[in-house]
């Protein structure tokens, strides 16, 4: 049977400063790491993809050579350099569920979704809403939910600290997606979860909109794959002060290999 490995959500704490006299804001983002993986059999899962299809379904374009780095969040258990990933030959469905969210949430997971999938070359596809709610122990399948044909949908939620008391303190955001072991050995991600804070991430306690998407973007990064780092140039940096509003060359190069990694029609 396949093995299911909760890889775990990444906490980000993000502390917005409302604006000074000058209407600056200064987010901060001390260091976080995800907890440690844990596997278990997975008793239920959908029949091979009627979307997979012979090859990927884009292809990342290639990325700047400048400085910055980049960090996976797991590596292949028989080849440390190469990234557990989604499969590029089949869509990612995701949903929303809007609880919460303020005015301009949807126009934002959308643009965030968009500059994920331009430098991954990975395809989304909006599912729509939906009233699932958030959950560390979330089925990666549900078939009486979702469809039977295929994994559940990528979830993006709001949340705040009372519901969802990940979100204690100064987090503002979790991401993260659920691997499942392959017949070779391999693993593959087949779906993931994002939790937005509503009330550190509302117009009036983050008046910069780019900074929200940009938490986003930080929390798509995690979905597909990308770990934080410790260069501050690049829009998965872990510490310090923060004002990046888009992936940086080190961040590029690390979705580009997302992007280009192996297809596993069989899952």
């Amino acid at each position: 049977m396949p093995i299911l490995v909760m890889i775990g959500l990444v906490a980000v704490v993000w502390v917005l400063q409302r604006p000074d006299t000058t209407g600056s804001t200064s987010p901060t983002l001390p260091t976080a790491a995800p907890g440690p993986p844990e596997s278990k059999v997975l008793t239920r899962r959908p029949p091979a993809s009627s979307e997979e299809a012979t090859t990927p379904l884009g292809r990342p374009p290639r990325a700047p050579a400048g400085q910055g780095g980049y960090k996976f969040v797991r590596t292949q258990p028989s080849r440390a350099d190469v990234p557990v990933a989604y499969d590029p030959c089949r869509p990612i469905h995701y949903v929303v569920n809007a609880k919460g969210a303020p005015r301009d949430g949807g126009r934002l997971i959308r643009e965030a979704v968009a500059r994920v999938s331009r430098f991954t070359g990975l395809q989304f596809i909006d599912d729509g809403s939906t009233k699932e709610s958030p959950s560390e122990e979330r089925e990666p399948y549900q078939p009486r939910r979702y469809s039977d044909a295929r994994w559940a949908p990528v979830l993006i939620s709001w949340r705040d600290a009372g519901t969802y008391s990940t979100l204690e303190g100064a987090v503002a955001g979790v991401g993260g997606s659920t691997a499942v072991s392959t017949p070779n050995g391999d693993f593959v991600l087949v779906t993931g979860e994002i939790v937005l804070d509503r009330e550190q991430l509302s117009p009036v306690s983050a008046p910069d909109r780019q900074t929200v998407r940009a938490i986003i973007q930080h929390e798509l990064g995690h979905v597909v794959g990308l770990d934080h780092v410790t260069d501050q140039s690049q829009l998965m940096f872990s510490e310090s002060e923060f004002n990046v509003r888009d992936f940086g060359d080190g961040d590029r190069r690390g979705l580009r290999l997302l992007g280009l990694q192996d297809c596993y029609p069989a899952m």
